[in-house]
């Protein structure tokens, strides 16, 4: 069961966050190695954007930011 608990924070906002549920051995032990994959994949996907030119990545529709942020492995969302 989850309860919601409301902060006020210093700036005057108010941060509204779910406790999350104890999570199991085996649970956080999955939930780490899919971090880890992806952290992987990242920084594979970042290795290969390097020989690739700004200027197919941007037919390929992505913009200067996007190509800045994927090749040091920041997760993006292209399809969104």
């Amino acid at each position: 069961m989850t309860s919601e608990v409301m902060n006020q924070t210093f700036d005057g906002h108010f941060d509204t966050t779910a406790t999350q549920p104890k999570v199991g051995f085996w649970s956080n032990l999955f939930n780490r190695m899919i971090l880890a994959r992806e952290a992987e994949a990242r920084r594979r996907v970042a290795g290969h954007l390097v020989n690739v030119s700004d200027d197919h990545l941007v037919s390929l529709g992505l913009s200067a930011r996007d190509i800045e942020l994927a090749r040091h492995g920041v997760n993006l969302d292209i399809a969104g």
